[in-house]
């Protein structure tokens, strides 16, 4: 039990320290405005109003495993590719490692990239590797595509009720979404290297210890044998479907992707736009047929503001809530697997609220990091220091790097931390010729942190869904982080000289 909160008491340990803080550092207003304990908690049960919208995504990819494990044909999909990889599995996993990073740096979809962890962790376990290499494998490669961020989005902070993305570099004032193409590029290729070569040495040295099989009721579908490694004796050898799930699968990741990268902020790209207003048009006489197939999201005075006709076209789907059209589609694909699979619908439900209390833990973790953001956030210690230290040492790289580390680690969700922490220091350092050395930073630095901070929340999630330590991560892992914080500076100093 002191393993599987052992996240949970770690971030209450950072909360404390953040109270203390705001009883020594001045907040934005430049006055001592103390942190109470009832604010705390206050600021606790707001994260599930700030950012419900993350919390229900991680459960509903809980509940999405949870009813495919009510279908034999998922595990029997999990298990074929299990067994052809069995030869090549480190190949496997070298090609999975790239797969997210890519998909992570050009498209900037990170959290919704939860959505297939849990089947390749579920491969990656039952090829023999222990759960350090499966976290490596997802969420390692997810994180080095952050890192990277080649696409990486952040709403734009003049336009926050609007549908409108811009990236680190753009937020600074540089004239291009493609700046700083070249040592994105290199931080990819060498932070993947580094990475895959770390996985093949622990691999080399710890073997597989471990045999894994398939769990007849667990969300995770996988769990170690027992000493004797009898294998569970199979109920059904008939063959099922599986080509409906490769089909599920692949339209999730391709509609994902086209909702949520911002085509128009990004690449220009109107032709989704375009299309999207012809289909609104459609008619039968007067009556408008994709526009009453909607639902209202918000009425007002002057009207009501209907879902399909505001998010419906690809590249607007963030624009309601982060995650909220993810969650729809998802939803409405379990509705198809549950009826072309013919899962009963008391079944279904049982599996997917089974899925959703297997992510119980990880969504109050998440929510925990969540209310330390607000707390900091909400009182602006942090810009102080950026600040402070821009006053004692100006254009110093150690120190505001230092300062956007830390700032990472309190101000987790990307846009609080561009706009709390990033911008603040761009604002001291106006008319300096290094601002596009100081985007570069920001991101990097921001992308290493959540290797290894304990506010990630792609860590918390992959952590909790595991049941891995937060110490054991940390021991595994704290010699490629500081081996990639060396290749990040390294590649800062040689642009900062060209």
């Amino acid at each position: 039990m002191k393993k599987k909160y052992g996240l949970f008491k770690v971030l209450s340990v950072l909360l404390v320290l953040i109270i203390f803080a705001t009883y020594l550092i001045d907040s934005r207003q430049g006055t001592k405005i103390y942190l109470a304990l009832g604010d705390v908690f206050f600021n606790y049960l707001q994260s599930f109003n700030y950012f419900f919208d993350t919390a229900l995504f991680i459960m509903v990819v809980g509940g999405f495993y949870g009813v495919l494990n009510k279908i034999p044909a998922y595990k029997e999909m999990v298990k074929g590719i299990a067994n052809k990889m069995e030869d090549k599995s480190k190949l496997f996993v070298i090609i999975m490692t790239i797969v997210f990073a890519l998909v992570s740096t050009l498209t900037g979809l990170n959290v919704i990239l939860l959505l297939v962890v849990p089947m390749v962790v579920s491969i990656v376990l039952l090829l023999g590797y222990d759960k350090l290499v499966a976290l490596s494998t997802t969420i390692g490669g997810i994180i080095i595509g952050l890192v990277s961020g080649i696409f990486l989005t952040v709403k734009d902070p003049a336009s926050y009720y609007s549908v409108s993305y811009t990236t680190i570099d753009k937020l600074v004032g540089l004239n291009s979404h493609y700046a700083n193409i070249i040592p994105k590029v290199v931080l990819l290729v060498l932070g993947l290297g580094l990475l895959i070569w770390y996985m093949l040495s622990h691999i080399k040295k710890e073997g597989k210890k471990n045999t894994y099989e398939l769990s007849k009721s667990d969300a995770l579908f996988v769990e170690v044998k027992d000493k004797t490694g009898k294998k569970v004796k199979e109920e059904n050898t008939k063959k099922v479907m599986k080509c409906p799930l490769y089909v599920v699968f692949g339209l999730l990741f391709v509609l994902l992707v086209l909702g949520y990268l911002p085509w128009v902020d990004l690449f220009e790209v109107e032709v989704f736009n375009d299309f999207h207003n012809w289909l609104l048009g459609l008619k039968i006489g007067d009556y408008e047929i994709v526009r009453n197939l909607g639902f209202t999201i918000l009425s007002t005075g002057n009207g009501s503001i209907d879902l399909f006709e505001v998010y419906g076209a690809f590249g607007a789907w963030a624009g309601f809530g982060n995650y909220m059209m993810a969650m729809i589609v998802v939803v409405i694909f379990t509705f198809i697997l549950m009826l072309v699979y013919r899962v009963k619908f008391d079944d279904a439900m049982d599996g997917f609220m089974y899925g959703v209390k297997k992510m119980l833990l990880a969504v109050l973790t998440v929510v925990m990091a969540y209310s330390i953001l607000i707390c900091s956030y909400n009182h602006g210690f942090v810009e102080t220091l950026i600040n402070m230290a821009s006053d004692k040492f100006g254009d110093n790289a150690i120190v505001h790097s230092l300062v956007t580390m830390l700032g990472s680690v309190i101000n987790v969700d990307l846009y609080y931390t561009a706009n709390g922490i990033f911008t603040s220091i761009a604002s001291t350092l106006s008319g300096s010729a290094n601002l596009s050395v100081y985007a570069l930073m920001f991101q990097s630095l921001y992308g290493l942190v959540q290797v290894i901070g304990p506010t990630s929340i792609l860590l918390i999630v992959g952590l909790s869904y595991l049941e891995v330590p937060y110490k054991s991560w940390l021991k595994y892992i704290w010699r490629f982080v500081v081996e990639l914080l060396i290749v990040i500076l390294v590649v800062l100093m040689i642009v900062s000289l060209i």
